[in-house]
Parts: structure tokens; C-alpha cells; sequence
């Protein structure tokens, strides 16, 4: 599963968050002295009344003599039965939460036996979801679909719900013979009963663990691709969509695993490869054999435009999970890195095949950028650790871009021919098996020669990265450069070491690139090296071969040459950053001249962020140059929301003008977000007319909700609060009228405020699981201690990874609900100040008195 920046979480971030503490607990796979082997699930699926029954039957087997006991997680099970299929005594005890089963007579060693859970679950708190049409929404969509990441399955499937239990799976499905059953695996048969409904069989012969189960039932439209081979490739969604939009979406699959196969060196290992994408999901999931989507990620001819290499990205990572992830499971939650790492890093490497090295670097880029901003601003971890309190918290920003920049640089330790025959040779080893993150570093140890547990050590299991200040002086008389590197991160008092690294230095003289390989080792170095003659560029890294942060400008003269000489797009990227930094004009103003003549629109993007932190008139013209000339709708977003930083009559106008032509979803979002933060010169007629206008996405509305709340006028309040009610507002711009609503309350009058918060509350307890989310994430933004009573209540419907998520919530709520020992400290004071006051008075009362 990809992080999507479009999908709201609960979350907690701040300066200063700890992902995990001493006390925190450490994580194991469980023990499996009874293994489950294989699961056949008979349920039948109730749509309209958002409900499931039947029985599942379990075989397990012995690994050693005399096990008696088995628990299998499942939550909120009614009218449950358990019993052995062979007429075997046993007893069971259900606690809500766990089945735990006892046999009479003890296991032999290797014995196989099968157990029967007959049970009810109706709107399961999680895993099974439920659509359809209601009086609000007539036009909603019929579906019941699973979704389990990281530990949901128990919420409708009895099994022991962690990654190194696999077994193979049978499902027959019975629902209203009208809908389309997708489960993994294959099509074994379908029969029609006299009822009205059928039975789908489906069989996965290859052993899944529970979170990798999945089953889709609803009113699909269908569009198949080529098949590759033998393996049948389609696409399902609701019928709000055309065969048009499913191809134009998906239609790059068949190339994918063309190109997957290849570059893996390795045959597909599932039967089929189907994906659906339904409305009110989370991102996408890899489901074998079944991957999910939400359907935001469906593409119409405009969507596309802006979206087409951010689907294929996601389609190459989801699709990559079918080796790591799938074929190939990690033991436990501490290796998830072993899937989401690789399956983020093949997205890179799919950009490097198809559309070149820019692409790809600028990827790597952007990755190195999301994994600083979390551990800077939020927490370090080590990629690989057992102390968590979700394994749901594992999938962050350190697992994601994080990891997949550390199988860069290990790519580019070892070479392409070893680290490719070594990747191919352990996804062969250990297809159908449960790895650990040593098992992958002693295959990688074979191929190479080379020992890399060092490695492993400084950048999977320790916390952190480099962070490296860099300082260059060249000497003409002795034609010496000098470039000093300081670790800054090292703490030798915290035991924080320095990284070892091997790199380059880098510069050029008369456009001729020269480098000299070097290693760190020590926490300050020094390097003199010969340069004929005063160098137009100076580089750390010059091929990007190191995840690190590095601070290093070498003057203004040799970045505005960096700017546009130099031949990779980081390159680039890097010297428009420093030169923004400086706030100079020249240097401004030689990134607006750089910008008319960038090439690569990822260069531009990053040009036009820079653009937006600098804060000076120079680069306030520069993004009015821009805004008029900018037409690739991939770097639109990006320059309007850098214009939003500015409050200027001469951006309102520059946007007004924009919207006179049709731009594509994303680029009118953005552009009502930057119209709203012009506040009192913001055009509240367009405004309000924007947000009354449903778009496919709901991507433009879902701006003009934020572009009313970022003018902070009261009368937005009222505008928003009809718009988050239930009805009133499609689902894909809904939860984002919620969250615009509680920005806007966050800075209103109390009596407002308190209007807010009421209106968040009571979407705490909406039908719509994804506007629950936005209400709770609301009252966070208001800072709302009085809601604390209602999001406890809240948290009692929501899954234990969500639960977790929610308390660091409260417990933000309830440390600003304390008076701190300082406002404590001043309200004495002033008390005492007052007392005083009053001590006077008293006395100058009682002397006239007296007189």
C-alpha cells in the first residue's frame, strides 16, 4: 500500500513526536506450534443489510506433539458456534476479541485436523466495507469489499491475523446473483440458486497471509486487457466510470509486468492479475492476484493530465508487491521494509527504464525529501525495528521513500549485473517463505563478496541520516581546492557515530567534469585536491549516490553556474534551493531567468517552491512571470500554491486570469487556495460559486471549501457548515469541507468556534467513515480539549491501529487542556499582584476611617 498525500489519517505530527519509547512494546511472530494451513471461507454476503454469515473451516497442523490449544483473533463475532469437523472434542472460550480453542485429546506430531466458525458479523467496525444507494445519496454504489492492511482481517475472518501465517484459501461467496464476485485466485465455478443469488468459488492455491485476503462483491463494470501469457489482466469499477476512463487509467498494466517479469528475472507467480477501484477506499492495496484502488484514482481525459505518471506510479508499486510482499512475505511487521521499501523503490526504477534518468533521479529526490521531513520534524527510527505501538505506524515516511533511497545507494554500492542477479536469485530462494531483513543481506553477501553488515547496521537499524556541512575555498597561487565536511549529527555523549560513506567530490573547469572518490569515516574531514584552474562548478556527491542532508554553498557565483550547467536535474534542484536561501535579488532573479529555459518540469516545480519560502519582492515577480507562462499541468498545483504564500493584489490577478482558460482539476484547486489566501482581497462571489460546483474529482471544489476557509470571514462558516452535512456535498469533496470547516474555526470568535466544534462532534457519528476521520482530525486543528469526552466515545468504533493513532491525539488534547507549570506560575502571580491591590486599598480605606 502506497502513501497517498490525498488520503486524510489521524495523525499527531509535531516537533519533537517520539515513534516509540523505552517502555514501548517489542513485537514478535507468534508461536505456531498449531500452524494454519489452509482456510476454506462459505459466508454469505448480505448488501443491503451490511452484513456476512456462514462458516469458515480451518485446517491446522502439529509441529510438535501434544499442542492442544489454538486462538484465532476475531472481533465482534455474533452467534458463534465452533466445532471439529471430525467430531473431535474440544471447547472454546470467546472473549469478543479471541477464539480460543482446546482439544480433549492432544496433537501428534505433523496431525492435521480441521475446525468449523460459524458466525455473524453486521457492519463490522473494520476490513469488510459496505456501499449503498441511501435516501441522501440515491446514486451510491452496491459493493461489499475487504481491505485488511495491517492487522483488519479479524474483523470478519476468524484467523491469527499477523504476516508469518499463510495459508491457501477457498472461498465460495453467495450473494444477489446481479453482482460481480472477485476473490483471489481463481474461478474455480459460479452456480445460480433459485433464490436469486449464486455462489462464486474461488481458489487461491498459493499459501496468503490474512492481510493479503480479499474479496470484492458489488455492481461492476468490466474491461479486459491482453492477457501476458496465461495470466488474465482486467479492470473493474463502479458504473459511474466508462470503459474509457478504466483504460486510460490502468491500460499501462499489461506493460508493467511485461517489464516486471523482465526486469526481475522471474515469472509472474499468481494466476490472474485483476484490479478494482471503488469509491470510498483507501489509496490501493496489493492484494494477490486482486489488487484494490480507491477510485479517485480513476483518470477522465483532464484528471490525466495532471495524474497519469502519479497512477502508474502506483500501479508499479502495488504491482511489485506481487514479489515483495506477496510471493515472498515478511516474517513480521520489523521487515516491512522488505515490501513497501522495494515496492516504492521499483516505481523509481520503472521511471528509469521508461522515461530516463531525470525522472528517475528526480524521484529519488523527492523521496530523500519526504523521508527528511518526517524524521526532522516529526521523529528518527531505524527502518527495521520491533518497537512500535500499531504496526500500522511502521508504514510511514521512513519505510516508504526512506527505505527506497537506502536500496538505491545498495544498488549503487554493488553495481546493477550483482545487486539484479542477487534481487532475482532471493525472490527464487524464497518465493512461497517468510524472510527476514538478514536473509536478503546474506543473499546480497553472496553474490557480492562483499560483508555488509556494517552497512546494514548504519542504515537499517540505526536511527537517522547524515547530515553533512560542507565548506569549499580554492586557492589559485597553489591550484588547490580545499573542501571541509563536518557530520553534524554526531553526538558522541548521546553514542550517535558517524555514518561511513563513500562518495565522490566533484567540480568543473573549462566544462569538463572531474571528480575524486573519498570516504567518511570520522566526523570532520578535510580534502585538498589539485584544480588547474578556478572551477565554474563544486559538488558533494555529484552523482547522487548518498542519502544524506547536506549544507553546502560554495558561493553565489558557482551555483548561478550550477543552476544551469549542470547536466542532472538534483543538480539543479539544489542550487536553485541555496540561491533562494540567500534571499539576494540577483539570485532570485537568476532562478526566474533559469525557469523560462528549465527543460524538466521537476526542475520547475522545485523552482517554484523555492520561489515560495524566499518571501521578497524579486521572487514575488518572478512567480507573476511564471503563472502567466506555465502551461505543463504536472508543475500548475505547485506554482499557484507557492503564489498562496504571497498576500498581493498582483497574484490575485494573475490567478484570475489563469482561471479565464480552462485549467485542468488540480491547477483550479490550487488556484482557489491561493485566491482564499489573498483574505479580504480574495473574490468571495467566485469563491462561494466554486464550492457550490460538483467537478469529477472533486478535487475543485474540495479547493474552493479550503480557499473560503484560508479568507478567515465569518461568513464562510455558515457556507461550509451546510456543506459538510450528510447529503449535501458528494463524498470525494465532503471530508474536505470538514477539514476546511475546522481550519476556519481554529481562527474564529468563541461563540463561532464553539458553533465548529459542535458541528465536528457531531460528524464524529456520520455514516461516512472517511468524514469521521476529517471530523476527528478537525477538532484536533481547534484544539478542541471540550471534544475529548466525544473522540473517546469515537474511538471505541474504530480498529486498534486507528485507536492508536487517536490517543496520541488526546493525549495532545489533554496536555493543552493542562495549564502548564508557567501559565500556573503567572496566574499566581497576577493573583498575588491583585491581592496586593486590594491590601492597598483596604488600607487607605481603614486610614480614612480612622480621619
Amino acid at each position: 500500500m502506497p502513501i497517498v498525500d490525498a488520503e486524510i489519517e489521524l495523525s499527531c505530527a509535531g516537533a519533537n513526536e517520539t515513534f516509540s519509547g523505552p517502555d514501548t512494546e517489542k513485537h514478535y511472530p507468534p508461536d505456531l506450534e498449531l500452524e494454519p494451513l489452509h482456510i476454506d471461507i462459505d459466508l454469505h454476503v448480505d448488501l443491503e443489510n451490511e452484513a456476512a454469515s456462514g462458516t469458515v473451516i480451518a485446517t491446522v497442523k502439529a509441529r510438535r506433539d501434544g499442542v492442544r490449544q489454538l486462538s484465532l483473533d476475531a472481533l465482534d463475532f455474533e452467534d458463534l458456534e465452533v466445532w471439529d469437523v471430525d467430531d473431535r472434542d474440544l471447547n472454546h472460550r470467546y472473549d469478543g476479541r479471541s477464539i480460543m480453542i482446546s482439544w480433549k485429546d492432544p496433537f501428534a506430531q505433523s496431525e492435521e485436523r480441521r475446525v468449523a466458525v460459524c458466525y455473524r458479523v453486521i457492519r463490522p467496525v473494520s476490513g469488510l466495507f459496505f456501499s449503498k444507494p441511501t435516501d441522501a445519496y440515491p446514486d451510491d454504489s452496491w459493493y461489499a469489499a475487504t481491505d485488511h492492511e495491517t492487522e483488519r482481517a479479524k474483523y470478519w475472518l476468524p484467523c491469527i491475523d499477523l504476516p508469518n501465517v499463510r495459508t491457501t484459501l477457498d472461498f465460495h461467496l453467495r450473494a444477489d446473483q446481479r453482482f460481480t464476485i472477485l476473490a483471489n485466485g481463481s474461478l474455480i465455478d459460479e452456480i445460480v440458486h433459485d433464490d436469486g443469488t449464486k455462489t462464486a468459488h474461488w481458489r487461491l492455491a498459493h499459501r496468503c497471509p490474512s492481510y493479503l485476503a480479499c474479496f470484492a462483491i458489488g455492481e461492476f463494470m468490466r474491461v479486459d486487457d491482453e492477457p501476458v501469457g496465461d495470466i488474465p489482466i482486467a479492470y473493474f469499477t463502479v458504473r459511474d466510470f466508462n470503459d474509457e476512463d478504466l483504460r486510460r487509467s490502468f491500460g499501462r498494466t499489461r506493460d508493467m509486468l511485461l517489464w516486471m517479469i523482465d526486469k526481475l528475472g522471474m515469472p509472474y507467480p499468481f494466476p490472474k492479475y485483476l484490479q478494482f477501484a471503488l469509491p470510498c477506499f483507501y489509496g490501493a492495496m496489493e492484494n494477490i492476484s486482486l489488487v484494490s484502488w480507491n477510485d479517485i484514482f480513476i483518470l477522465d481525459e483532464i484528471l490525466a493530465k495532471e495524474w497519469q505518471q502519479l497512477v502508474d506510479a502506483v500501479n508499479v508499486h502495488e504491482m511489485a508487491h506481487s514479489y515483495f510482499g506477496d510471493a515472498v512475505v515478511c516474517r513480521d511487521f520489523a521487515h516491512a521494509w522488505l515490501k513497501e521499501s522495494w515496492a516504492t523503490y521499483m516505481e523509481q526504477c520503472w521511471l528509469e527504464d521508461t522515461c530516463g534518468e531525470d525522472d528517475a533521479l528526480y524521484e529519488f529526490y523527492r523521496n530523500a525529501v519526504a523521508y527528511f521531513t518526517e524524521a526532522s520534524e516529526r521523529y528518527q527510527r531505524p527502518i527495521v525495528t520491533r518497537q512500535f505501538r500499531s504496526s500500522r505506524d511502521m508504514y510511514d515516511k521512513h519505510l516508504y521513500p526512506g527505505g527506497a533511497c537506502r536500496l538505491h545507494m545498495l544498488r549503487l554500492v554493488l553495481g546493477d549485473e550483482v545487486f539484479w542477479g542477487a534481487v532475482s536469485d532471493y525472490l527464487r530462494r524464497y518465493t512461497g517463505k517468510v524472510v527476514e531483513t538478514d536473509d536478503f543481506r546474506r543473499v546480497l553477501e553472496e553474490h557480492s563478496g562483499r560483508s555488509l553488515g556494517r552497512w546494514f547496521d548504519q542504515w537499517f537499524f540505526t536511527p537517522g541520516y547524515p547530515l553533512l556541512n560542507v565548506r569549499f575555498k580554492y586557492d589559485e597561487a597553489s591550484m588547490h581546492g580545499t573542501f571541509e565536511i563536518e557530520q553534524k549529527q554526531v553526538d558522541r555523549d548521546k553514542g550517535i557515530p558517524p555514518f561511513v560513506i563513500e562518495t565522490e567530490l566533484g567540480w568543473t573547469v573549462d566544462g569538463q567534469d572531474y571528480s575524486q572518490p573519498v570516504t567518511l569515516e570520522h566526523p570532520k574531514h578535510t580534502f585538498v585536491v589539485d584544480i588547474a584552474n578556478a572551477p565554474t562548478q563544486v559538488r558533494f556527491d555529484p552523482k547522487i549516490r548518498v542519502l544524506a542532508k547536506l549544507d553546502f554553498n560554495p558561493g553565489d557565483t558557482l551555483l548561478r553556474h550550477q543552476l544551469t550547467e549542470a547536466k542532472d536535474v538534483v543538480g539543479r534542484i539544489l542550487a536553485a534551493t541555496e540561491l533562494a536561501k540567500t534571499g539576494k535579488h540577483g539570485n532570485v532573479q537568476a532562478i526566474v531567468n533559469a525557469y523560462s529555459s528549465e527543460a524538466f518540469w521537476g526542475v520547475r516545480v522545485e523552482m517554484a517552491k523555492a520561489l515560495g519560502r524566499v518571501s521578497v519582492e524579486a521572487a514575488l515577480q518572478g512567480l507573476l512571470q511564471i503563472i502567466a507562462i506555465e502551461n505543463d499541468p504536472r508543475v500548475l498545483e505547485t506554482v499557484f500554491h507557492a503564489a498562496a504564500k504571497y498576500r498581493d493584489p498582483r497574484i490575485k490577478d494573475a490567478l484570475l486570469t489563469r482561471l479565464e482558460v480552462d485549467l485542468p482539476y488540480r491547477g483550479q484547486m490550487a488556484a482557489y487556495e491561493a485566491l482564499g489566501a489573498q483574505r479580504v482581497d480574495a473574490p468571495w462571489e467566485l469563491l462561494v460559486e466554486a464550492a457550490a460546483k460538483e467537478d469529477f474529482s472533486g478535487f475543485v471544489q474540495g479547493g474552493a471549501f479550503r480557499g473560503l476557509a484560508a479568507t478567515r470571514r465569518t461568513e464562510a462558516v455558515e457556507i461550509l457548515l451546510e456543506r459538510v452535512g450528510y447529503g449535501t456535498t458528494r463524498h470525494r469533496a465532503r471530508p474536505a469541507a470538514v477539514a476546511a470547516l475546522a481550519e476556519l474555526g481554529s481562527m474564529q470568535e468563541p461563540g463561532r468556534r464553539e458553533q465548529v466544534v459542535d458541528a465536528l462532534v457531531a460528524l464524529l457519528r456520520d455514516p461516512v467513515e472517511k468524514v469521521r476521520r476529517a471530523a476527528a482530525e478537525g477538532l484536533k486543528t481547534v484544539h478542541a480539549t471540550e471534544a475529548i469526552q466525544a473522540l473517546e466515545a469515537y474511538r471505541g468504533i474504530l480498529p486498534h491501529q486507528e485507536q492508536v493513532k487517536l490517543d496520541r491525539m488526546l493525549d495532545k488534547l489533554r496536555a493543552d487542556e493542562k495549564p502548564t507549570e508557567r501559565s500556573l506560575q503567572k496566574q499566581l502571580e497576577e493573583l498575588r499582584d491583585k491581592f496586593r491591590s486590594l491590601e492597598d486599598r483596604l488600607q487607605k480605606l481603614e486610614a480614612t476611617s480612622e480621619n
